[in-house]
């Protein structure tokens, strides 16, 4: 007689439960389009082991708590796919760090307070305009234009194709242009006058 395969949700709640056995089956179960999504984020072998695991950690962290209302395996998958922005954002903030050259100088060349005020200012502005572009073109936008990521990488990093990102910053880019158009140079000389 053949048994009959649990489901996803059944699982989850014998996970919940206290069966570890349970989550195994899960894993077993989407382990291939888990990996594929992690190897699709991660720059090597070895970071997208990373991201797997750490995914799958914080995943079964919440599948203890029964948080998972959805299915899993899209639960997962987003998981994943955070993991691997959250590593691709280090990443991209270590390069930055050591390719800035450090030197010493005893005389402040540095800009004004007032001049540090206005750009904390204006800094706090873009980051709420970019937070209030809808989800996929605010990350595009931040991918590329504040991360420097390449078309291409921001493509694998939001699982989409290259023109679907070009798409994305361009509305996203018409989105920011128009709600920061008060801070343009030209603009802001005249309101200062």
């Amino acid at each position: 007689m053949l048994t009959r395969l649990q489901t996803d949700e059944e699982l989850l709640g014998r996970f919940a439960d206290g069966d570890e056995s349970a989550f195994d089956q899960l894993y077993k179960r989407h382990r291939k389009r888990l990996w594929g999504m992690a190897r699709k984020m991660g720059w090597h072998h070895q970071q997208a082991e990373d991201i797997l695991v750490e995914a799958l950690a914080a995943v079964a962290v919440q599948a203890r708590r029964g948080a998972i209302t959805g299915s899993f395996i899209g639960y997962a998958l987003t998981a994943v796919h955070h993991r691997g922005l959250h590593v691709l954002e280090r990443s991209n903030e270590r390069k930055a760090r050591t390719a800035v050259p450090l030197g010493l100088t005893l005389v402040s060349a540095g800009i004004s307070p007032e001049d540090s005020i206005d750009r904390k200012k204006v800094r706090s502005e873009v980051a709420d305009a970019l937070d209030a572009l809808p989800g996929d073109e605010g990350t595009a936008v931040y991918l590329v234009d504040c991360q420097g990521l390449t078309y291409k990488e921001a493509a694998v990093a939001l699982s989409c194709s290259e023109a679907t990102v070009k798409r994305r910053l361009r509305s996203g880019r018409e989105a920011l242009a128009l709600s920061l158009a008060h801070l343009a140079p030209s603009r802001r000389a005249r309101a200062d006058s």
